[in-house]
């Protein structure tokens, strides 16, 4: 940690001691076909993320370290971005700028952490500015970035959507990372991203990057697909006051606000604050019908029931145990010592024996809350030193209720985060600092509230059973002077059964169900409840430096991040130290004293870039080194050339990724009835497979219905055994080849190509294992327990831990884009994904699910200010079908197709603009992973108020 300060200490110092030779160069900026000025143009020093914007008559003042000449990059939403070479002797400056703003032309910075247009970019980038932003047909920026090259977007429920790129998609997307201004927009307890729970609001948001493919050379720890890189808008750049209200079907309402303004006499303060709330009534998750399971064909699911649990109930030993439970009264017990001698002496014939109870489990719109809404706001101060330097802190909060899918669908409930950070940046350099804070609310399981339900309903009709069967007993055998015949006892049982199917079970939305439910959802002790705590953080601190000489651009950067795990016992492994202080009702006290899960990653990352050949070639080679506190260091290199053919650009490119294992992978703590979920930090042995436990099982079975019993039958079925045992689990790794192009051709046609080949090696997956209490496995003492083993003699324990891939996995893809610009108003899109996994001979259980579609298509139309203020947007996607894999079910997700629509309309007098819209227009209602809700139509209007001057 010293080390880490101390270089970023040097970066400051170094900074402030190169600010000689500066000049303030002032200049006016104008449309170059009728010579108007325009506000707010963006002035950046290229190569930093440093510069200001025009005032209300188009002019602009800027001060420059003019040691070596300096280009600055002129930007303004609708014209193509300019570049302008300024020295000692520049002095007022005109420039004129033209519409048509080419996307190859678009300046982005996440690619290579400096300012660089797309076209000259080394990696697989895109981008979405404000305006594209708004225009996104489906009126949800978010889920409008599916329609990107290479990006899907997986829906667990409308709170809930998810980024992932390049195959291995899944609801829980930890081979990414995104970032809101620099700040790592993760869940500290999941370690992957909540969507835009707690990102930015599309007032604010000035633009989105998003890089396809490995990333760890430049960002460090699991951007091992993709980054995500979310900008907003600065006081500075964009002061003002907007307003937005949106609304629509399934009660849909979203308001919005930003205000930003700069104060000083030379405008130096800044502050920014915003806000949004938005709520909508939920897709439904209702699958209910029992198919196949498609790992094994014999049992039969039904992928949103919850709670359908089935147990053999041993009714004789209840009516034996009842005649001595101490919670029954005594003349109870007197009754059931009276049957019990009836049973005994008179009618044996009549015991209820064993009988098979299935619970009929529950919907989920039974149990969850399908109330979805998110609020989230931000707060920020701001303020311009001479020389360049900036300075803010900024506060961000989001709080929101939607439906989370991983091993189990989550009700996240009133979940809180929080977020702040400090930071001071310069021409070529830059230091920030941040904390995330996470709260897990009232969130809860929603399949476990099922199956503790279930559990107490099953006491419930084993208690109607018992109370029809005897009570018809009763009268067939004269109050129990006579003994009962067969017949009367299969009388009995069939009437106790049909009582107790039409009576037993606790009736969704009945007074019990409820008061039942709001109990489950408010414990944390999963054997009763299924309630969840997490109040995990994280600090984060990095620093960067440019030094932009003239013959070789070099940036170095390092970062230092701890994570601290807090769910009191009810996640993770940070158990109580003293087991005994707990509360009245046996809970933790969560002021006591926990076990200490926290640990610390720290990395450095160097990138050179070389021009050659009158910037014909570029060579860019990075490296980054990184140390988590339980992995050996990671090396992460990147190396890539381009040539730049008269604006035709192609690039080729080599680099590895990693993924560091997740809190839950390592530290998870999980008792969930039937097995226990565990972290694998520290390695298991002494094992069985879990699968050949059960093969065990049922040729036992099999032979026990005959009655045979040998040696030699001892011996074949323990044969069905395999032990095994579990390394410590390693961080993933992708080693990763693109060959790409980028390019404009007749002035209007922008062609993106892109290929790659991916080889992955220690994927992170699970299995199922049993442990022997108190013996080997692989040895008699490990038989003898499995043998043994029953309800009331738990010989063995069941775990589900994660462990590492022995295989290498091998994807390949490519992706295509086209757009072309008609004019300045109209311009049409369509590109085209491919995606495939590379199967042969891959047989190893524990690589995860492809969840890809092989084929995706997109196209769209645009139209700006066709007529007046009229513009639209449309979008077509078509998806292939694909195989869902994940640890809640398995499954088809047949091929689908949706139509996004919007119409909107600028009235500039009013400073307003009105849109009406819908996705999915013909209702096609859809899946985008195995148990996750089907999506149909939502249309919505909405008008933007947006003043830019007060």
């Amino acid at each position: 940690m010293q080390k880490v300060f101390t270089l970023l200490s040097l970066f400051l110092l170094f900074s402030f001691l190169s600010v000689a030779q500066t000049k303030v160069i002032s200049g006016v900026i104008k449309d170059k076909k009728n010579s108007e000025t325009l506000i707010s143009a963006s002035v950046i020093i290229k190569g930093t993320v440093n510069g200001v914007s025009t005032d209300v008559d188009g002019k602009f003042s800027i001060e420059l370290d003019l040691t070596e000449p300096k280009t600055l990059v002129i930007s303004y939403l609708g014209y193509q971005d300019r570049e302008i070479l300024v020295d000692k002797t520049a002095s007022n400056l005109t420039i004129e700028m033209e519409t048509v703003n080419m996307i190859g032309q678009e300046v982005v910075v996440s690619g290579s952490r400096v300012s660089e247009t797309i076209l000259e970019s080394s990696a697989s980038i895109q981008k979405m500015n404000t305006r594209e932003i708004s225009e996104i047909a489906s009126g949800d920026f978010y889920s409008g970035l599916s329609t990107l090259q290479g990006v899907d977007v997986t829906t667990s429920s409308l709170g809930f959507q998810v980024i992932n790129m390049r195959g291995f998609n899944t609801t829980a997307p930890v081979r990414i990372v995104q970032f809101v201004d620099g700040m790592d927009n993760q869940a500290p307890g999941l370690n992957f991203p909540v969507g835009n729970m707690v990102g930015a609001n599309d007032l604010d948001l000035e633009s989105v990057e998003i890089i396809t493919g490995a990333a760890s050379a430049l960002y460090g720890p699991n951007a091992f697909q993709g980054v995500v890189s979310m900008k907003t808008k600065d006081p500075y750049d964009y002061p003002g006051l907007s307003f937005k209200l949106q609304g629509g079907s399934r009660d849909y309402v979203d308001a919005q606000f930003r205000y930003a303004d700069t104060f000083g006499k030379e405008k130096r303060f800044g502050l920014k604050v915003t806000g949004q709330y938005r709520r909508v009534n939920d897709w439904e998750a209702d699958d209910t019908t029992y198919k196949p399971d498609y790992d094994n064909p014999t049992d039969s699911v039904a992928a949103n029931l919850y709670g359908d649990i089935e147990t053999d109930i041993n009714l004789s030993e209840i009516v034996e145990q009842a005649q001595t439970d101490p919670e029954n009264t005594q003349e109870e017990r007197d009754d059931f010592i009276a049957l019990n001698n009836w049973l005994g002496l008179v009618s044996p014939n009549a015991y209820p024996g064993t009988i098979n109870v299935r619970a009929p489990g529950y919907r989920e719109s039974d149990l969850a809350d399908y109330n979805t809404f998110s609020a989230k706001a931000t707060a920020g101060l701001y303020y311009r030193f001479k020389h360049g330097i900036e300075a803010s802190l900024t506060y961000k909060f989001g709080l929101g209720t939607a439906i989370y899918q991983a091993s189990n669908r989550y009700s996240i409930n009133n979940i809180l985060f929080q977020q702040i950070k400090g930071e001071v940046k310069g021409r070529n350099w830059s230091l920030k600092a941040y904390s995330t804070f996470e709260d897990a609310g009232d969130s809860y399981d929603i399949v476990f509230t099922g199956i503790n339900i279930s559990k107490e309903g099953i006491a419930d009709y084993v208690g109607e059973y018992l109370g029809a069967y005897f009570d018809t007993l009763q009268v067939m055998t004269d109050d129990f002077d006579d003994d009962a015949t067969n017949e009367e006892v299969q009388i009995a049982s069939d009437h106790a059964l049909a009582e107790a199917e039409a009576n037993g079970w606790i009736a969704a939305g009945s007074t019990k169900f409820d008061s039942l439910r709001n109990e489950i959802i408010n414990n944390s002790d999963l054997q009763k409840g299924s309630k969840f705590t997490d109040l995990s953080n994280l600090q984060h601190v990095e620093g960067q430096y440019n030094f932009d000489w003239p013959w070789l651009d070099v940036l170095v950067g390092a970062s230092y991040r701890r994570y601290d795990p807090q769910s009191f016992g009810t996640i993770f492994a940070d158990t109580l130290i003293n087991a005994g202080d707990t509360l009245a009702n046996g809970s933790a006290d969560l002021n006591a004293e926990f076990v200490d899960l926290s640990l610390w990653e720290v990395g450095g990352f160097l990138q050179l870039t070389k021009r050659f050949f009158n910037d014909k070639f570029k060579i860019m080679a990075s490296a980054r080194v990184d140390k988590n506190k339980n992995f050996p260091v990671q090396f992460s290199p990147r190396a890539s050339l381009l040539y730049n053919l008269k604006g035709h650009v192609f690039r080729v490119s080599g680099q590895s990724a990693f993924r560091t294992p997740t809190l839950q992978n390592q530290f998870i703590q999980l008792d969930v009835g039937p097995l226990t979920i565990a972290g694998n930090l520290n390695g298991w042995d002494n094992l069985y497979t879990l699968e050949s436990v059960n093969d065990f099982d049922n040729y036992i079975d099999s032979v026990q219905t005959v009655g045979v019993w040998t040696d030699s039958v001892y011996d074949a079925a323990s044969g069905e055994l395999k032990t095994f045992s579990a390394k410590k689990i390693r961080p993933e790794q992708v080693r990763t080849i693109e060959l790409g192009y980028r390019g404009v051709v007749f002035k209007k046609l922008y062609i993106d190509v892109n290929y790659y080949y991916n080889w992955y090696t220690d994927f992170i997956g699970e299995i199922r294992v049993v442990q022997p209490v108190g013996a080997t496995a692989g040895e008699q003492s490990g038989v003898d327990q499995l043998l043994s083993y029953s309800e009331s003699n738990e010989s063995y324990t069941r775990y589900q831990i994660p462990v590492n891939a022995e295989q290498q996995v091998r994807s390949m893809g490519a992706t295509i884009g086209l757009v072309y610009y008609l004019n300045d108003k109209y311009s049409a899109s369509v590109n085209y994904n491919w995606a495939k996994l590379i199967d042969d001979d891959l047989d190893d259980p524990i690589i995860p699910g492809f969840n890809t579609p092989e084929h995706k298509i997109n196209v769209g139309v645009k139209g700006r200010k066709v007529w007046k203020g009229l513009g639209f947007s449309a979008n077509f996607q078509w998806v292939d079908s694909y195989l869902w894999q994940s640890t809640f079910g398995t499954g088809k997700v047949p091929s689908y197709s949706f139509l996004d629509l919007q119409l909107s309309y600028e009235v500039p007098k009013w400073y307003s603009t009105f849109r009406v819209g819908a996705s999915n227009v013909y209702n096609l209602e859809r899946q985008e992973a195995y148990g996750a809700p089907r999506i149909g139509a939502m249309v919505y209007g909405a008008v933007v108020f947006d003043i830019t001057k007060l």
